[in-house]
C-alpha cells in the first residue's frame, strides 16, 4: 500500500490563481522521491497539502489509505510527530538559540533522553555543519546558510519516519550540501522515505530517486 496518495488533487488560492491542477500521484514506504520543476511550479504547495499546513481545494489526499478529511486533528498529529519538514522559510525561533532551536524539536516530538545524551547527540550533528561554536548563539544573528543548517538539524534529529524537506540547500556551501545529501541517503536506506524538493540540477544529478517533475502546477511525466 502506497504511503501516501494524492487522487486529482487541486490548490486554488483567491482569487484565482491555481497553484495545482489535478495532480494525481503515489509514493511508497522508503522511496527517495524527488520533487522537481522551476521556481513557481507548485512544488511547496504540494509538500504544504502533504503536510497539512493546507488543504486541498478539490481532490483527496491518503495516507496508508486513510483520506486525510476523516482524520481528525489528534489523528493527523500522531503522523506529523514522525515527520522532519524542513520548511521553505524555515519557521525558527529566532530570539532562542541554536541549541534550544534544535532540542525543542525532540520536547515537541516527546522524545525523552537524558540530557546528557541529548546534548551529545545536538552537538555531534552541530560539529557536521560548523556550528558547536554557535550553539548558544541566537539564531537571529546568524547568516542565512546558517539557519539552513538549523533547520535542517532540527527536522532530522528526532530520527523521523518520514523526511519531507523543502528547497533545504537554497543558500548553502557546497561541503554542507554534500553532508545533507549524505545524511538523507543514510536516512532513505535505513528504511527512511524523503521526499526532497529541489531545483537544483547538481542535486537532482547527485540523488538517484524516483522524480516527480512539476511545471505550473501540472505533473508533467519525464521522459
Amino acid at each position: 500500500m502506497p504511503l501516501i496518495t494524492l487522487e486529482r488533487v487541486t490548490k486554488i488560492y483567491p482569487p484565482y490563481f491555481r497553484a495545482l491542477n489535478n495532480i494525481s500521484l503515489s509514493i511508497e514506504p522508503g522511496e527517495f522521491v524527488l520533487l522537481t520543476g522551476p521556481t513557481g511550479a507548485g512544488k511547496t504547495t504540494l509538500l504544504k497539502l502533504i503536510y497539512r499546513e493546507e488543504e486541498p481545494t478539490d481532490g483527496e489526499i491518503f495516507w496508508e489509505g486513510l483520506p486525510y478529511s476523516s482524520l481528525s486533528y489528534n489523528d493527523f498529529l500522531k503522523i506529523r510527530r514522525k515527520m522532519g519538514i524542513i520548511f521553505q522559510d524555515l519557521k525558527l525561533f529566532e530570539d532562542l538559540s541554536v541549541y534550544e532551536n534544535i532540542k525543542l524539536s525532540l520536547d515537541l516530538a516527546e522524545i525523552s533522553l537524558p540530557k546528557k545524551r541529548a546534548e551529545v547527540i545536538i552537538y555531534d550533528y552541530l560539529e557536521r555543519f560548523d556550528l558547536s561554536l554557535k550553539a548558544n548563539k541566537k539564531v537571529k544573528f546568524l547568516s542565512g546558510g546558517e539557519k539552513q543548517k538549523v533547520g535542517f538539524i532540527r527536522a532530522i534529529i528526532r530520527d523521523p519516519d518520514y523526511i519531507i524537506a523543502d528547497e533545504p540547500t537554497g543558500n548553502i556551501d557546497p561541503l554542507s550540501i554534500k553532508e545533507i545529501l549524505s545524511i538523507l541517503k543514510e536516512l532513505n536506506q535505513k528504511g527512511k522515505t524523503v521526499l526532497l524538493a529541489t531545483h537544483d540540477p547538481i542535486i537532482i544529478q547527485q540523488v538517484e530517486a524516483k522524480e516527480i517533475y512539476l511545471h505550473k502546477g501540472e505533473l508533467i511525466p519525464k521522459c
